[in-house]
C-alpha cells in the first residue's frame, strides 16, 4: 500500500523582489508536493486566498497531481512572503503578511485525515489549538523551527515525527535536543543545521548526513524537501541511514534552483490595504 501524506495548514507565494517573479511555497504545502514528488500519494488541506497569486498556488497543486478535495478558497488575498537572496544562495525574509482567515479543522477534516499514514504540519499553520484532537486520528510530523523550547513543549506529547531547525547548535546540543524532545513523545526527531548537515533519531538509532556538496543559488524549500522525502522513505520501510541520505540528495537540488519547487509567475501587484 502507497504511504499517504496530506500537508496540513499554510500556503504562501514567495515574492522574489529584485527578480520580479513570485514561486508557490509554504511548509504544509511544500512537504505535500515533495513527499509527492518522493513517490507518495499526497494531499494538501489549507485555505487559499482567490487572488492571482492564490491561482498559481492552485495551478501549482493541479500540476504536481497534489489530492485539494478539502482544500478552501477564501475571498481575500494570498499569504505572501517578500524574498531576497544573499551572496551565498541563502534566502531571507524582508517582510511577510499572514492571510486574513485561519485553518479550523471541522469533523469532515477529521475523518478525511485520518486515512492518511502521515499529516504534516508545523508553527506556521496555526492549528496548534487542535493538534490533541487530530492527533487521536493520525500521526503527526510537526515542524517547529526555531521556535523556543516553551512552543514545543506542550505540543511534543502529540507529535511523531519532530522537526527542529538547529544550525546554531553544537553537536552536543543537537543531541542533548533530540533527547529532550524523544523524552516528550516523539518517536523520530529531524535537526537541520543548513550547511552542517542534519541529524536524524528514530527510537534510539541516531544518524547524521553531511550536507550534499552543490552549487547553492536559492536554499528556500531545501529543509522541508528534507522533511518530506525522509518520512516518505522512512514510511516505505528504508533503513534511517538510507533515508537520510535520499532526503539530503533532494535537498541539495533544490538549492540549486530558485523557489521551492517550481512554477514561477511574473510578480502580481500587493493587494490594498483593508481600508482602502
Amino acid at each position: 500500500m502507497a504511504v499517504r501524506i496530506c500537508g496540513v495548514g499554510d500556503n504562501v507565494v514567495d515574492r522574489y523582489l529584485e527578480l520580479g517573479v513570485m514561486f508557490p511555497g509554504g511548509n504544509a504545502l511544500n512537504v505535500a508536493v515533495f513527499a509527492k514528488r518522493a513517490g507518495a500519494d499526497a494531499a494538501y488541506l489549507g485555505i487559499i486566498g482567490s487572488d492571482i497569486p492564490g491561482e498559481l498556488v492552485r495551478a501549482a497543486l493541479q500540476a504536481e497531481g497534489i489530492e485539494t478535495a478539502r482544500v478552501r478558497i477564501n475571498q481575500s488575498f494570498n499569504a505572501f512572503s517578500q524574498i531576497g537572496i544573499d551572496p551565498d544562495g541563502n534566502r531571507y525574509f524582508i517582510g511577510s503578511t499572514p492571510p486574513p482567515y485561519r485553518l479550523v479543522l471541522d469533523q469532515q477534516d477529521l475523518d478525511y485525515l485520518a486515512q492518511f499514514t502521515l499529516v504534516h504540519t508545523g508553527d506556521y499553520s496555526q492549528i496548534e489549538e487542535q493538534l490533541e484532537l487530530l492527533s487521536c486520528r493520525v500521526p503527526i510530523s510537526f515542524d517547529f523551527g526555531s521556535k523556543p523550547d516553551e512552543y514545543a513543549e506542550g505540543l511534543l506529547p502529540f507529535v511523531r515525527i519532530a522537526t527542529f531547525s538547529g544550525s546554531e547548535l553544537s553537536d552536543k546540543q543537537v543531541l542533548d535536543r533530540i533527547t529532550w524532545a524523544q523524552a516528550k513523545g516523539p518517536d523520530t526527531v529531524i535537526v537541520t543545521r543548513g550547511a552542517l548537515g542534519s541529524t536524524v533519531a528514530r527510537g534510539s538509532e541516531i544518524h547524521h548526513e553531511p550536507a550534499h556538496p552543490t552549487e547553492v543559488k536559492d536554499s528556500l524549500g531545501a529543509g522541508d524537501s528534507f522533511i518530506a522525502t525522509l518520512i516518505v522513505k522512512l514510511n516505505e520501510g528504508n533503513p534511517l541511514g538510507e533515508a537520510t541520505r535520499a532526503a539530503a540528495t533532494t535537498a541539495a537540488e533544490v538549492c540549486t534552483r530558485l523557489g521551492a519547487f517550481g512554477y514561477d509567475a511574473p510578480m502580481s501587484p500587493l493587494p490594498l490595504p483593508a481600508s482602502a
